[in-house]
């Protein structure tokens, strides 16, 4: 099943991935500046063809996206198992750093969690397979592209996944925003993996249990949460201080 990227990093970046087999990319501009010469160069490096069409057709295609006059067709990118981030993980030898996202929904949010996630050095991301938003176009926009560098492993239940990661040694810590305990009073320079909840909702019940401990974000202001993005980069920026302070 074919899938597509819209974007000119997103595009870039999938050039670059060997993990995503791209079929064609489509165009709408005859000048191509300096971005899309690298483009064209990397498409010309892989041999992916490349065609010249009306802005209007990527537009359809993008369905109302911020396309920049750029579509890149693919092979449907694929999520990894659990067995394969741990690996992942085990191969380069680094403290481990996982994100669990408990129900996201909104693509934006989601793709601003997984660009965050590789720019702070997490080694996976562990999504729920029900209520919750995958890897789609407008996911891989607000990436920037990053979806093709981070693994993301799709999961039947999150309880016993967290269970597993346990069982290997990694301390599971979930983002709620009623206890006292606050992030950083927690050790977050060992192996661990971050739980962040669905946007106002939080970390449901039955996974919120399977967490070795909670944290919240001190905040101000009348409003009881930050947005799932905006803390997620906080907690994960947060666990890269605190291993820079431990070198």
């Amino acid at each position: 099943m074919s899938q597509i990227i819209y974007g000119i990093h997103p595009v870039e970046e999938a050039l670059k991935s060997p993990h995503i087999q791209l079929e064609k990319i489509l165009i709408a501009t005859q000048k191509p500046t300096p971005p899309f010469q690298s483009i064209l160069h990397l498409a010309c490096q892989r041999q992916i063809p490349v065609i010249y069409t009306q802005k209007e057709t990527l537009e359809q295609m993008a369905r109302g996206g911020l396309h920049q006059n750029i579509v890149a067709i693919t092979k449907e990118i694929s999520y990894v198992d659990l067995e394969e981030i741990l690996s992942r993980w085990k191969e380069e030898t680094t403290k481990a750093l996982f994100l669990i996202l408990d129900g996201i929904q909104d693509p934006q949010n989601f793709g601003s969690l997984i660009r965050t996630a590789l720019g702070c050095g997490v080694h996976g991301i562990i999504i729920p397979k029900d209520r919750a938003v995958g890897i789609t176009p407008t996911v891989i926009k607000a990436s920037a592209g990053a979806t093709a560098h981070l693994p993301i492993a799709k999961v039947t239940n999150l309880s016993r996944t967290i269970e597993a990661l346990q069982k290997v040694g990694i301390w599971v810590y979930g983002a709620s925003g009623e206890v006292k305990e606050k992030i950083y009073e927690l050790d977050l320079s060992s192996d661990v993996a971050i739980v962040i909840g669905a946007e106002g909702k939080g970390i449901r019940p039955l996974v919120k249990k399977k967490c070795d401990r909670l944290f919240s974000i001190p905040m101000k202001g009348p409003l009881t949460s930050f947005n799932a993005s905006v803390s997620g980069g906080m907690i994960l920026y947060e666990v890269m201080r605190q291993r820079s302070l431990c070198k």
